[in-house]
């Protein structure tokens, strides 16, 4: 019983040291220096997307599916920053999605940012930050294409306000 009792309390604690460390944790600096790399994609719209045409511009790369909860609540969010920063900063979201499901959405919602859709290169592109799948996944990129923060979970307007004093 006492055995139980350890083991259940050693478990708990296992649990909620990664549950505070892990999901709650807010979007911190990165230490090292990790590059966006040049990649292509096809756009929500039919054309075809190279990482290499922005230039001298903060990027937000935001990893997403219609099917997400918390993907679909930060679009708003990131609509916004689009509008505000149009000159500075370039959000791109990338669906992680069927094309028919993400041009509804889009349509509904009115997303206006650079729009991608690939379930096969946007896992490749995960995979190279760090990321086995979950969403939402935000990336910051400064304007030197370098990767300054990146985020697990839905973004928060403090996330955006802690991004853009950063960085611009």
């Amino acid at each position: 019983m006492i055995l139980g009792a350890l083991i259940g309390g050693a478990t708990t604690g296992a649990v909620g040291f990664f549950l505070g460390k892990n999901l709650t944790r807010s979007p911190e600096p990165l230490e090292q220096a990790v590059r966006l790399p040049p990649f292509s994609m096809p756009t929500s719209s039919g054309g075809l997307f190279h990482s290499d045409t922005i230039s001298d511009r903060v990027i937000i790369i935001n990893f997403w599916a219609t099917w997400c909860a918390p993907c679909r609540k930060e679009i708003p969010l990131l609509i916004a920053t689009q509008a505000i920063h149009k000159g500075s900063i370039a959000v791109i979201g990338i669906a992680i999605d069927e094309l028919e499901a993400v041009q509804i959405f889009e349509d509904e919602i009115g997303l206006d940012y650079t729009s991608l859709v690939g379930k096969t290169p946007a896992f490749a592109l995960l995979e190279k930050f760090g990321n086995s799948g979950q969403l939402p996944f935000t990336l910051v990129f400064d304007k030197r294409r370098n990767l300054r923060f990146k985020k697990t979970g839905e973004i928060k307007a403090r996330d955006i306000d802690n991004w853009v004093n950063a960085l611009l």
